[in-house]
């Protein structure tokens, strides 16, 4: 059926310095706008039966199977009994649950630190409030999983668990079996960061309010606590409501319950429970709303987005919201492919959070202590966990499939700037800055934006921001060793000598060097587009600072010392984390110049010379899928003649890393990231250097691809893409034809791309020239 997509952009005007807090509420109404666009009218087809949310949650993926809306901000999921320091919401292996927390992020990494707070489990007859209490052990043959819905039967109680989700209020429905002490626990302490304190109190006979404060991070909080303001204080306000009156109700704290008579609780890690008797297949619903801001509208969400709807009819609105998404990209492929890309393209809308609350609202806390803007003009987006992950795939593909999207994000970035004095390294729903991983990333996904034409945004508002993020840095408490992980900026030693000291970070330095390079290009770009001469030319000069690592003595990338000299001795397979690069070794990083490939080529010695350099790299296993500094390489073989090679690599990787079961992430997905780059790859489609708005092409995996092109940014055709192939085996490009004519070179300008037509790809078993130059 013909599906209607709304326009979440909020019209011209920018994020400027009139954005006022506290101000009169707006409907979201208002905060759209009404902007004329044309809708995005599609036929639809059932692809939301395709999607597997499980794939991804076993290894290393960390993948949420709980239901969810596109850009949600409540997620509802089972949280898994994981080891100490886990960032994990759901493992596949694990065996037991703790119960079910409502903020959730999509396959971060590290540890230590995360969201997943509050926790609702159902239980019978449990006395113990603590976490050993109240978890059950499950099976995976209980569970139902599928986009706007999760069901599981604990095993310790035969209790039946389903979920599911609008945008910022859900439903818990627990079937109990009979008993006299059916309990739901809701333990407010239960984080992937730390648990600072709350409130919680009875709201008439049949609900809980409150609120539940956490520190995201400690790590980093305690680090910088001295700073001005605070680093990574969360406060989550709630109203959870029962379809049934408590019976008893109560809450406990560390040190044991509290009197039966005490109307609320205050402190850290507290618990409130309610306990009814139930019959037989009894079923009790608890209705969830969430806020940011306060108990007022979490009171708001749960009524306006519920809207007195039954679990059944929030079920079916979820999936067919999903289903009007992922028909944005219609697919002819084998019925493996199928699941694993529509999941991967599912996987990819989660993030970032849409953290505007039903009114309009929304609250930031970038300088240093909440904030709420009622009145802004947009919806506000958050949680990009990490832009280091996602400038490279999630939001060059949201380009293409979501423009709509592409203002918003990039007016909550500088509004960011705004409050706090920088542009953030990986937003979250926290107080201060997150200062996850290295480089300046929000730059790119500014100027991708703009240089593809998405421009709702104030442009001389973004290139101050850029400039002050290039040229300045906050005071580091790390300078002496840790520089990269507490700096907001670029560190001074960049910004004076042309390269980060490896004495700096020894973790990290070189690679620093080499992503600031990227983002002082891209910054020139974006000066260029604003007439700024002399911005650009600054700036494209020290985008040639990857100069200031390669030793060509080794012909690779290495650590170097403040005085100049090289950090020996050096290996380049050295993936250790004291290696001077973040997550990867000197031969993945030898590769990281995006914005120079000719410039990288010629130190290497031509393309002869790079094409054995690349297969080498590939060959002798170095390549690694798991982690975002690889995702580029097998495209660099477009720039030295070779496509077919590029073809190639990009095939295995879509063979081998990828895959239709639970372990078919081949690393963190990084909110979407590692599945945004399956659905490019598979597509044909790779944005080598976010920032030119330039796709290089490969060999689609899919057989035909209609891409619905949002008519309100790009009003031509939809962009048609087809592979056709006599056997499963054809792989390599034989021949390109764009809307009718033949392309001969191995990339297509997005301008091109979104005006929409036919890119016709002929396959076959054998490389070909095509896309090589000529002799």
């Amino acid at each position: 059926m013909p599906s209607t997509s709304p326009d979440a952009d909020a019209g011209p005007d920018a994020v400027g310095g009139d954005v006022s807090s506290d101000a009169d509420a707006a409907s979201v109404d208002a905060a759209d706008g009404d902007l004329g666009r044309p809708p995005l009218v599609i036929d639809e087809v059932d692809l939301v039966s395709l999607v597997d949310p499980r794939i991804g949650t076993r290894g290393g993926g960390n993948a949420i199977p709980g239901p969810l809306l596109p850009h949600g901000l409540i997620r509802p999921n089972p949280h898994t009994v994981n080891g100490a320091g886990s960032i994990d919401s759901y493992e596949w292996s694990a065996d037991a649950i703790q119960g079910f927390t409502h903020t959730n992020l999509e396959g971060p990494g590290g540890s230590g630190y995360g969201y997943s707070q509050l926790l609702l489990m159902p239980t019978l007859g449990v006395r113990d409030l603590s976490p050993t209490g109240y978890r059950s052990s499950f099976r995976h043959d209980t569970e139902t999983v599928e986009p706007g819905y999760y069901a599981v039967t604990l095993d310790d109680t035969a209790i039946r668990v389903e979920l599911t989700a609008a945008r910022r209020a859900a439903i818990h429905r627990y079937t109990f079996p009979a008993s006299d002490a059916a309990r739901v626990v809701m333990d407010l302490g239960h984080s992937n960061g730390a648990s600072q304190g709350g409130h919680v109190e009875r709201a008439g006979d049949a609900a809980f309010e409150g609120y539940a404060d956490y520190q995201v991070h400690p790590l980093l909080g305690l680090t910088l606590a001295d700073d001005p303001g605070t680093t990574g204080a969360m406060r989550v306000y709630f109203r959870v409501e029962a379809s049934r009156a408590f019976e008893r109700s109560g809450f406990a704290s560390p040190s044991g319950p509290l009197p039966e008579a005490s109307p609320s609780a205050e402190g850290r890690n507290l618990v409130a429970f309610a306990e009814w008797t139930t019959a037989a297949a009894e079923v009790i619903e608890l209705r969830v709303g969430i806020s940011l801001i306060d108990v007022e509208h979490a009171r708001l969400n749960l009524s306006t987005d519920l809207d007195g709807r039954d679990f059944h009819a929030v079920r079916t609105a979820a999936r067919a919201e999903w289903n009007s998404m992922l028909n944005r990209v219609q697919i002819e492929a084998p019925d493996r492919v199928r699941r694993i890309f529509y999941t991967a393209l599912y996987h990819s809308m989660i993030q970032p959070t849409d953290a505007t609350e039903a009114d309009g609202a929304f609250q930031s806390g970038a300088g240093g202590t909440s904030e709420v803007f009622r009145d802004a003009g947009f919806h506000f987006f958050t949680d990009d966990w990490c832009m280091w992950d996602t400038f490279r795939t999630s939001h060059p593909l949201a380009t293409l499939i979501e423009p709509e999207t592409r203002g918003p994000v990039a007016r909550s970035i500088l509004l960011r700037y705004q409050q706090g004095g920088w542009l953030p390294k990986c937003t979250w729903s926290a107080t201060g800055y997150s200062r996850v991983m290295i480089g300046n990333h929000a730059i790119p996904i500014l100027v991708d934006a703009w240089e593809k034409g998405l421009r709702d945004f104030d442009g001389a508002l973004a290139l101050e921001a850029m400039v002050k993020s290039g040229m300045d840095d906050n005071a580091n408490p790390g300078q002496g060793g840790l520089c990269g992980y507490f700096n907001l900026g670029t560190i001074p030693a960049y910004v004076e000598g042309g390269f980060v000291p490896a004495e700096c970070d020894p973790s990290q330095a070189a690679s620093m060097t080499l992503e600031y390079a990227y983002d002082d290009w891209v910054t020139a770009r974006f000066a260029e587009s604003m007439g700024d001469e002399p911005t650009r030319a600054r700036f494209d000069g020290r985008a040639m600072n990857y100069h200031q690592q390669w030793n060509p003595e080794h012909g690779f990338m290495q650590g170097r010392r403040a005085d100049g000299s090289w950090v020996e001795p050096f290996d380049a397979a050295d993936n250790r984390d004291s290696n001077y690069f973040a997550e990867a070794s000197s031969w993945i990083y030898s590769f990281f110049v995006p914005h120079d490939v000719p410039g990288l080529i010629a130190l290497v010695g031509g393309d002869d010379a790079f094409i054995a350099r690349l297969d080498a790299f590939f060959d002798g296993g170095h390549y690694d899928p798991s982690n975002q500094p690889s995702f580029h390489i097998p495209w660099l073989y477009n720039f030295a003649g070779a496509p077919w090679r590029t073809q190639d690599r990009v095939r295995r990787v879509l063979a081998d890393s990828y895959g239709d079961d639970p372990g078919g992430l081949p690393g963190n997905d990084d909110a979407g990231s590692m599945s945004a780059w399956y659905v490019l790859a598979a597509l044909g489609l790779y944005p080598l250097a976010p920032g030119d708005p330039t796709w290089q092409l490969g060999a689609p995996l899919v057989e035909r691809a209609t891409v619905h092109l949002h008519p309100g940014w790009y009003p031509g055709e939809p962009l048609i893409i087809e592979a056709p192939r006599e056997h499963p085996e054809d792989r390599y490009v034989q021949s390109v034809t764009w809307r009718g004519q033949p392309l001969d070179v191995p990339h297509i300008s997005h301008a091109e791309l979104v005006r929409g037509g036919t890119l016709r790809v002929v396959l076959g078993p054998e490389p070909s020239t095509w896309g090589a130059p000529a002799p």
